[in-house]
């Protein structure tokens, strides 16, 4: 059962943290107005975390024995948490894409408390709910100190935690492909945990370094993105194609093609604008792709869902290049309109459909828990 918490908690909240990135402007671009706003996302997690976290966790920790105990430990955590947050962030400037940074090195230090007490063999459930507590305030405050570095685009943030969860999704697939479950369950967990957390830098460092080295703005990190996510589309896909009946197949297929496709949008990518809506429209071009090629391949005959799966491996690029041609030489009174579909977080949406695949062959009962989509934001 801890297996299954260590795992659900290594994918789902760095999801969590890289699902606030999308829908935001260029950090150039930001009115004053729109840097105070970066205070709003760094309040929420705050006051989320004073309530989620430490606020059951404090009264658990001392062997609180009443109700009443709880809900007095929720009250005051969620108060202390908002209205600190709102005295510490008075006079902040520095926009959103600074906040997210805090706000994901916050998450992230979530995630490797629950991870460290799995390495050492923990087998005490406290020590899994104090770890977080102590590991998530020093993750905010490795976030903040990396954020004062500055030379960080909004892009290259993006782009770097969407690298932390690739190589957290590979820490956690190599053990299984090695075949771990061999072993007993302590073992396996320290395995899973250990691997995720080597996996998270690694991914975050290797992207970081393509941010660094080619002119990457937020259009063109989301095209890099659909590229890798097209990488691991395509290597579900032919394997699901021959249906070898096994599961590790699946991912040893995906961890292959994933970095194909990143290196193919990085070359595809270097000599175009995505700006202004335009990588959201080659995004939504990549899926009526997908959708219209299964269609075709079920009007030509296709019977089974692996038939109709060639259709979709055909016409999903098909779909890219062309709306990636029509919107070539948009007028700028139409790329201003196609600027709102900034709120349409689709590369989120699509990265977190790619791990569901992943997850899904990991878990072997139906404990697992949800991945939640998210189809549009609105700031207010």
């Amino acid at each position: 059962m801890k297996i299954k918490i260590i795992l659900t908690c290594l994918i789902i909240i760095p999801l969590i943290a890289h699902s606030g990135i999308c829908g935001q402007k260029d950090e150039d671009q930001l009115s004053k107005d729109d840097m105070g706003r970066g205070r709003i996302p760094l309040v929420i997690t705050a006051t989320i975390y004073s309530g989620g976290l430490y606020g059951w966790g404090i009264p658990y920790l001392l062997d609180a024995k009443f109700t009443r105990q709880y809900v007095g430990s929720e009250m005051v955590c969620v108060f202390s948490g908002f209205a600190l947050s709102l005295l510490a962030t008075k006079d902040y400037d520095s926009g959103p894409a600074v906040s997210k940074i805090i706000q994901g090195g916050a998450v992230i230090g979530t995630l490797y408390g629950f991870a460290i007490p799995a390495i050492f063999n923990s087998d005490k459930t406290k020590v899994y709910i104090a770890t977080p507590m102590l590991t998530t305030p020093l993750g905010a405050l490795g976030g903040y100190g990396l954020s004062r570095r500055g030379g960080m685009s909004e892009g290259g943030v993006e782009l770097s935690l969407f690298g932390s969860i690739l190589g957290c999704a590979y820490g956690l697939a190599t053990p299984y492909i090695i075949n771990v479950e061999s072993i007993d369950d302590k073992d396996q967990m320290r395995i899973y945990a250990g691997s995720a957390m080597i996996g998270m830098p690694i991914g975050a460092f290797g992207f970081n370094e393509i941010a660094k080295r080619t002119e990457v703005s937020k259009g063109r990190t989301r095209m890099i993105e659909l590229g890798t996510c097209m990488g691991i589309y395509y290597g579900f896909n032919f394997v699901y194609i021959k249906d070898p009946g096994r599961t590790k197949p699946y991912i040893a297929s995906m961890m292959a093609c994933a970095p194909i496709g990143t290196t193919a949008s990085i070359l595809l990518t270097r000599n175009g604008s995505y700006e202004n809506g335009r990588s959201m429209l080659i995004i939504l071009g990549t899926i009526l792709g997908d959708v219209f090629g299964r269609g075709v391949a079920y009007l030509a005959g296709a019977d089974t869902w692996r038939e109709v799966s060639i259709g979709a491996i055909i016409f999903a690029p098909l779909g890219t290049f062309t709306t990636s041609i029509l919107t070539r030489n948009m007028s700028p009174k139409i790329q201003k309109k196609m600027a709102l579909l900034e709120s349409l977080p689709m590369i989120d949406t699509a990265s977190k459909l790619a791990l569901i695949g992943a997850y899904s062959t990991i878990a072997k009962d139906e404990n697992s828990a949800p991945i939640y989509l998210e189809l549009y934001r609105k700031a207010f």
